[in-house]
């Protein structure tokens, strides 16, 4: 019988929350419009067709929104969690581009823990308005430990950025 290894790493992840000061609903339609959205059926189409990647890309440019992201997923946590009685404000998505996310995986296809990446929104009732979270893909991104990912997290980190600064500026 073969025997398989195991192994477990630490490191830093950097987590950023930003204040919206706009209401829920607002920040939530603000930063979906900031990122557009991965169309199911247009991505399943190009995978069925086998489409060339130039294509892909077409494609890929016309759902992004304008900081080049787009939302591959989006859960909604609160509108179930809500049922025990109280109101909870809260929602998961998975963020990304895939020409980026390509270019990760081709260095290092352990990437794929990474990409999308996870964005949170949540408003607690304060002042300070809805929240957005989310750990910056370039701490991410170097907990693989390989410096070619240096520069592609840093973008991303900027995209990230872009697409937070115009929601609080809505």
């Amino acid at each position: 019988m073969r025997e398989f290894t195991e192994s477990t790493q630490r490191a830093a992840i950097e987590r950023t929350y930003v204040e919206t000061g706009l209401s829920y609903g607002a920040a939530a339609e603000a930063f979906e419009r900031q990122v557009g959205r991965l169309e199911p059926d247009a991505a399943e189409s190009l995978r069925a067709r086998r489409a060339p990647w130039s294509e892909v890309e077409k494609e890929m440019d016309r759902m992004a929104g304008p900081s080049s992201l787009m939302i591959f997923e989006k859960i909604d946590q609160g509108a179930i969690t809500s049922l025990s009685g109280k109101p909870m404000r809260c929602r998961f998505y998975l963020v990304g581009n895939p020409f980026i996310a390509e270019q990760i995986l081709r260095i290092d296809l352990r990437g794929c823990l990474y990409v999308p990446f996870r964005v949170a929104l949540y408003d607690e009732g304060g002042a300070a308005g809805a929240i957005l979270s989310f750990d910056r893909p370039s701490s991410f991104l170097a907990a693989l430990g390989r410096s070619e990912l240096n520069e592609i997290g840093r973008l991303l980190d900027q995209k990230i950025d872009t697409a937070v600064r115009n929601v609080r500026n809505t």
